[in-house]
C-alpha cells in the first residue's frame, strides 16, 4: 500500500483573523437590571439626604430628579432610541455593561435637578467623571431633537386658560408662565478665562434658565 500523502491545510487569512479576534462585543444591562440603578441610588442616597420626605420612594425619586416616575418613563421613552443606537464605548458600568437607557437618563436629570459636579454625579451612580459628561450632552441633544412638540409658545386661548389657572391657584393676575434659574457647576477647561465662569460662591459654574406655563 503507497504511503498516503500529506494534504496541506488551507492557509487562514491572518487579516481576517486578527479582525475577528479584535472584535467585541459588550453586552446592554438586561431587563431585569434596569432598575437595579434606583435600588442602589435610593439606598445609597436616602439617607444622607437629610430629607423627613425620603421615607416614601415615589417622593424620594421626585426629589433626586425633579420629575415622578411617570414622567421619567415618558422621557426614557422620547429618547431612548437615540440613546441605545451607537454608544460610545465608554458608557459602560462596573460590571462591563452598557449603561441602560434608564440609567443614562438618571445620571442626566440629577446632574442637570441638581447643580451638582460631575464627579458628585457620579460617585452617586458609581460611574466616572467623563461617562457624567458624555451621558449628559447624548441626553440633551436627544432630548432637543425629540421632545420639540413641547417647546412652543402657547396660543391665545391656551394664554388665557393658563392665566385663569394661575390667578386661581395664587392670586396673581395676567400671569402666563414662571420663569428660574439655577447655576450647574462644572470643570473649567484650561483654554478657557477663569473670570467669566467664576460665579458669586467662586465655583466654575454655567446659568440656567428655566421658562414653563
Amino acid at each position: 500500500m503507497p504511503p498516503l500523502k500529506k494534504t496541506k491545510k488551507p492557509k487562514r487569512d491572518s487579516k481576517k483573523l486578527k479582525k475577528r479576534r479584535s472584535v467585541r462585543t459588550v453586552p446592554t444591562e438586561s431587563k431585569a437590571t434596569e432598575s437595579d440603578w434606583w435600588d442602589s441610588f435610593w439606598h445609597n442616597n436616602s439617607p444622607i439626604s437629610g430629607s423627613a420626605i425620603l421615607s416614601d420612594e415615589a417622593e424620594g425619586f421626585k426629589y433626586f430628579f425633579r420629575v415622578s416616575k411617570k414622567t421619567f418613563d415618558y422621557i426614557c421613552s422620547l429618547v431612548r432610541e437615540d440613546l441605545v443606537s451607537r454608544p460610545p464605548s465608554g458608557l459602560i458600568n462596573i460590571e462591563g455593561r452598557l449603561l441602560s437607557v434608564e440609567k443614562q437618563v438618571a445620571i442626566a436629570l440629577r446632574r442637570l435637578a441638581s447643580g451638582e459636579s460631575q464627579v458628585s454625579v457620579g460617585a452617586s451612580f458609581g460611574v466616572g467623571q467623563s461617562t457624567v459628561s458624555q451621558v449628559t450632552w447624548r441626553f440633551i441633544e436627544a432630548l432637543e431633537e425629540r421632545a420639540k412638540h413641547h417647546l412652543k409658545w402657547p396660543d391665545s386661548n391656551r394664554m388665557e386658560e393658563i392665566k385663569s389657572k394661575l390667578e386661581a391657584s395664587f392670586g396673581l393676575p395676567n400671569c402666563c408662565g414662571a420663569i428660574d434659574a439655577t447655576h450647574i457647576v462644572m470643570t473649567l477647561p484650561a483654554i478657557e478665562t477663569s473670570d467669566d465662569w467664576c460665579d458669586q460662591e467662586n465655583n466654575y459654574s454655567m446659568f440656567l434658565q428655566g421658562i414653563v406655563d
